[in-house]
């Protein structure tokens, strides 16, 4: 959405029934944007009860927010925008309207109209109208910046649940009132809300295998949740805290706040969990929180209660996990991991974005880098390079290991990434965002080192041997991946195969349990030799021959040479064809072992080149490290499967 598109209209901008300190600092900064360019003076508005809490009034005194009480009003004659709630919803007043807008950062509860901008991942309403002010280049003063940066206070419960980089980047630049923030938080809570409090501590579940407590409340102030949150973890036997608060209404949004004290759970992650699908959580490591829609959680779950959602969900997210410490004094591996099955993968040719450190700021820095996965803290010096990924990801590499693995291409690092990583060097306050200094890359692919790797049917944490206190999660579907022993990390399903192919050189397939022994049918192939050496290129790949060796074509037009000494041994000339001369030859029968492969997958022929089989494709081998490629769209028609023993029994692999 762009606002200035919205100027010439005549607008009012609705907070949802009962605003909280982001609906009115959302719809704040509209108004602010609207009054100083658009045609007509804007109306800001809410309905349902007045404003009565101590802090929302201040707020709205302190810093002259024009909000109207209108619980009559029943028309607008322009364009209506609901700001922090979605028009239609529960907890708005009914105001029709001939056009109708929705700025919000909840997730979707019915149809939208045309004109909206939902953005759920983010810790505020406050936030998303930063961003559309910042697009439109308007320039927000101390008063409203103070307003928005309350606005993501309350909202993310003390700062302790933002999700996302956006809510750091406008809670780093705000401009504020320090004053009148400290007044307005000091006014969060009322005496009533210590009964509150006292009343949930008495009523709680814990499980004390797991050492988890689950508190319910009764409506209250958001940041209640949090107070009560902190005061759980200060119980020896407590581990991790779960406080809830159901929404006045059924189907209104059910707010939550976790708190961990333990390095095996993150509290932005369990957060996440909570509201996958129904809603929307995260924040930081120790603290974090979110809040489940209720009209999704009741389609849902219907009646069950809360109570019960919050057990079990907490439950199975620390039961179906398995913990990889990189560090432990045995293997790091667990016994619910089969390292048997991990396979052989060779890193793929990939673009990547670097930015020496050097060319940004001088000497030794300590630096912030912010990206969408999150923060991170790194010392830096002018060895120091910044890799960018594919997804914005980065991470430091030491200049002497950048230069054995990439090669530099001259041009610049352009992907549109979602949201831009930026880093910030603490030592100067200087804030850079990377892509407009990054340059371009390309890793060494088919040819660099191989690595270990295995598709996960479970979630994993790994610990690595270089962090032992912040984990890596991985989901079904995700790649656990070993450079060594102890050297283990996770690689995301979407990324995988962009990165890495199955290597299946020197493999012995003739043990593994889906292997099958196939003849090779028998039929005419017209054959030439090569009167020098050369390459030809194959359905699988660029091979490269020697002078004498045979030139084959079969049925589908397929070619591929065969080294002399392997072609005498295995193909004889038909009548009309000398023995040594171009002409048509037979395969004799000799059977070798077969695998269908589900992914794609290289085998190296050493000295003749790489051949690569694409997704569901056979690798033949006919003798150790003899390997051929078949197509699985010709593979009936040239492979014949020994499906009886008796039959099998016949022939011996050569």
């Amino acid at each position: 959405m762009r606002l200035r598109t919205l100027t010439d209209e005549r607008i009012a901008i609705q907070c949802h029934n009962n605003p909280d300190a982001d609906a009115l600092a959302a719809g704040f900064g509209l108004f602010c944007f609207f009054d100083s360019e658009g045609h007509y003076p804007p109306k800001l508005f809410y309905g349902g009860p007045a404003v009565t809490k101590p802090n929302l009034t201040a707020m709205i005194e302190e810093l002259n927010i024009p909000v109207e009480h209108e619980p009559d009003l029943k028309e607008w004659d322009g364009l209506l925008i609901t700001v922090d709630c979605q028009y239609g919803a529960g907890n708005v007043a009914p105001v029709s309207a001939p056009r109708i807008a929705v700025i919000d950062h909840h997730i979707q509860e019915s149809e939208l109209p045309a004109l909206a901008d939902l953005r759920p991942w983010l810790g505020s309403c406050s936030t998303l109208v930063w961003k559309l002010l910042e697009e439109a280049g308007f320039s927000v003063d101390v008063q409203l910046g103070t307003a928005l940066h309350y606005g993501l206070f309350t909202d993310t419960n003390g700062f302790s649940e933002v999700r996302h980089p956006l809510d750091r980047d406008m809670w780093d630049s705000l401009p504020v009132n320090e004053r009148i923030l400290k007044k307005l938080k000091r006014s969060n809570l009322a005496l009533s809300d210590l009964s509150i409090a006292s009343a949930a501590l008495k009523d709680f579940h814990f499980d004390p295998r797991r050492r988890f407590m689950v508190i319910a409340t009764p409506p209250c102030d958001p940041n209640l949740l949090g107070f009560i949150s902190d005061l759980s973890m200060q119980v020896d036997a407590v581990d991790l805290a779960i406080v809830y608060m159901p929404g006045m209404e059924k189907m209104d949004d059910i707010k939550f706040s976790v708190r961990t004290a333990v390095r095996e759970t993150k509290a932005s992650e369990l957060a996440s969990w909570l509201a996958r699908d129904i809603g929307s959580g995260g924040g930081h490591r120790d603290k974090a929180g979110g809040y489940l829609a209720g009209r999704k959680y009741a389609d849902q779950f219907g009646d069950r209660p809360l109570s019960l959602y919050f057990l079990a969900e907490v439950r199975e997210y620390l039961d179906t996990c398995t913990i990889i410490d990189c560090a432990a004094v045995t293997s790091p591996f667990s016994g619910d991991l089969n390292v048997k099955e991990m396979k052989r993968y060779r890193k793929l040719p990939v673009r990547l974005g670097f930015v020496p450190c050097h060319t940004l700021f001088e000497g030794h820095a300590d630096l912030q880098i912010r990206m969408l996965e999150g923060d991170i803290d790194i010392s830096a010096d002018e060895e120091t390079i910044l890799m960018i990924g594919l997804k914005g990801e980065v991470y430091p590499a030491k200049y002497e290991n950048f230069i054995e693995t990439y090669t530099l291409t001259g041009e610049r690092f352009a992907i549109d990434f979602s949201y831009p990583p930026k880093v910030f060097n603490k030592n100067t306050g200087t804030r850079v965002s990377l892509p407009d200094y990054a340059q371009a890359c390309e890793s060494s692919g088919e040819g660099g080192g191989c690595v270990l790797a295995m598709r996960l049917e479970k979630r994993v944490k790994l610990f690595t041997r270089w962090d032992t206190e912040n984990y890596f999660r991985g989901d079904p579907g995700d790649w656990i991946v070993a450079r060594s022993s102890d050297d283990l990390y996770i690689v995301t399903a979407d990324l995988f195969d962009k990165l890495y192919i199955r290597d299946c050189t020197d493999e012995d397939i003739s043990g593994q349990p889906q292997a099958v022994r196939v003849l090779k049918k028998s039929f005419p192939v017209p054959v030439t030799f090569a009167t020098k050496g050369g390459s030809l290129y194959t359905r699988e790949g660029r091979i490269s021959y020697e002078l004498g060796d045979a030139l084959l074509t079969g049925p589908e037009g397929e070619s591929w040479p065969v080294p002399k000494k392997r072609f005498t041994e295995t193909y004889v000339p038909l009548p009309g064809t000398e023995t040594g001369s171009d002409g048509v030859y037979l395969k004799g029968k000799f059977p070798a072992w077969a695998l269908q492969i589900h992914e794609p997958f290289i085998v190296r022929l050493p000295g003749r080149g790489t051949l690569r089989g694409n997704r569901g494709d056979w690798l033949l081998q006919y003798a150790p490290n003899e390997y051929g490629i078949v197509g699985r769209e010709i593979f009936e028609k040239t492979c014949d499967i020994l499906r009886s023993e008796t039959e099998a029994a016949q022939f011996k692999l050569n």
